[in-house]
């Protein structure tokens, strides 16, 4: 799993950015779960140097739920669920039951974006421009890149006469294998 972090230059000057970095590496430091990294912050932490702590905290969670190589626990990997939506009037078929063909799969792929959200996380790239004290211009872009295999379809539901839900689950065992080969070790 790969997490992308993109600090604008204006917003976060080098010393600041250098403090965080190094705070980061000292943190990663501590590979006990117990040795929590926001227990250990000083009661003057910054608000960038928490938000790092309880990303530290958070990644060291999940290493200790994919078992650094060993099984994955049933009982601390929980099953993950995603639900979907599409409109049927908005698909490209040339027939209303082709239509509704095509929402039920934009429903499920819309689900299945959502479970490789939950799976490998989600990429932020934001952008903010400020001219005469004023912003001018401001841009937030996501995106998701994972593999998702073994969802299960839980239930298919039609939403007023015009809509599909599709609900999808990946049971723990198929979490804790995508975990594990996220990160090379499947």
């Amino acid at each position: 799993m790969k997490i992308y972090w993109k600090f604008p230059n204006a917003i976060w000057p080098s010393g600041l950015r250098l403090a965080l970095i190094t705070s980061f590496v000292g943190l990663t430091a501590c590979t006990e779960l117990s040795d929590m990294a926001r227990s250990a912050l000083p009661a003057n932490a910054s608000p960038e140097t928490e938000q790092l702590a309880a990303l530290k905290d958070d990644l060291d969670t999940l290493d200790f739920i994919a078992g650094e190589g060993q099984p994955v626990s049933i009982e601390t990997n929980p099953s993950l669920t995603a639900i979907g939506f599409a409109q049927v009037a908005t698909q490209p078929g040339s027939t209303l039951n082709e239509k509704r063909l095509l929402a039920l799969r934009a429903a499920r792929v819309d689900a299945m974006r959502l479970l490789a959200e939950q799976v490998h996380g989600l990429r932020i790239d934001a952008t903010t421009t400020i001219s005469d004290a004023a912003i001018s211009s401001d841009t937030i872009r996501a995106t998701v890149d994972g593999t998702i295999r073994g969802a299960r379809t839980l239930r298919i539901t039609p939403k007023g006469s015009d809509g599909y839900e599709v609900e999808l689950q990946l049971d723990r065992d198929t979490v804790g294998y995508l975990i594990r080969a996220a990160r090379g070790r499947a």
